[in-house]
């Protein structure tokens, strides 16, 4: 089979999922791709027999410019594809959020997996949690569902392989499924603290605008950052001269009413026994 392997990934997490399964097709056999974000087409959709697509998970979702592009894929008519995701907690619908669209266009969605990823998110809440994640265990995970999804397809059963999480094509009606659905762009940028640039430390090396997943970012001679951000703040995670920052004031409670760990592990996945930080 030719597979390709879709993935965005700001700070690693989901490209580690992704090329732990992409070596498993390969040493299979199979002439496969692991195809980053930024270096996608859309015959990447197209020209394979098996479509893998993977983002991380912000606010309980999948990301808005992943979900924007697969809605405006051409039709998959006869396409197998499968979907993961990295978490930091409360994964909600993004498993769902990236199945759907492709099962619009015709696609048969088999599975999906959802794997921990360390939150680089920087709101004090949050940052770090689950440290050193995807860890060997959680790539092996991958790896044996990469393996169990390769079964399933030549065994010619149609319908969702037995080890996929149910999640994936069903929207649940869970807290973090609810919290998914409310968290639109516009109410994110309401609620969330827009990066402020220091002039002083700024280097204009033009970081930031290369990095930006949604092109907000524009170098004049310093950044200027456009309305549409939609507050990832992949600028001030890896800004290299730490020129963006943000006041987290109430930001930082709002966000730990709906993430605190006492909620995470009532209405989340989080498991007893599983570190946090």
């Amino acid at each position: 089979m030719d597979i390709n392997v879709i993935y965005f990934s700001q700070t690693g997490n989901t490209r580690k999922v992704a090329k732990a399964m992409a070596d498993v097709f390969k040493k299979a056999g199979h002439d496969t791709r692991a195809i980053g974000f930024n270096k996608l087409q859309p015959t990447d959709f197209t020209d394979a027999d098996l479509i893998g697509v993977g983002a991380p998970c912000f606010e309980s979702q999948a990301p808005s410019h992943v979900r924007e592009y697969l809605w405006d894929l051409p039709e998959l008519t006869g396409e197998k594809a499968f979907v993961f995701s990295t978490s930091g907690g409360g994964p909600g619908k993004v498993l769902y959020d990236l199945a759907k669209p492709l099962m619009k266009k015709g696609a048969e969605v088999v599975g999906g997996f959802l794997s921990r990823g360390t939150c680089y998110y920087p709101v004090p809440c949050l940052k770090g949690r689950f440290p050193e994640r995807p860890d060997a265990q959680d790539l092996a995970k991958a790896e044996a569902f990469a393996s169990a999804l390769l079964d399933h397809i030549s065994s010619g059963i149609s319908g969702p392989m037995p080890k996929s999480r149910p999640d994936a094509l069903k929207h649940g009606a869970g807290f973090y499924n609810i919290v998914g659905a409310m968290m639109n762009d516009s109410l994110v940028r309401l609620l969330m603290p827009k990066p402020k640039v220091d002039n002083d430390k700024c280097t204009e090396c033009g970081w930031c605008a290369a990095e930006c997943p949604t092109n907000s970012m524009s170098l004049i001679p310093k950044p200027i950052i456009a309305k549409t951000c939609f507050r990832c703040y992949r600028c001030i995670t890896g800004c290299p001269e730490e020129a963006l920052s943000v006041k987290w004031g109430i930001s930082n409670f709002m966000v730990w009413t709906l993430y605190n760990q006492t909620f995470e592990y009532w209405l989340g996945d989080i498991q007893k026994g599983e570190r946090l930080y």
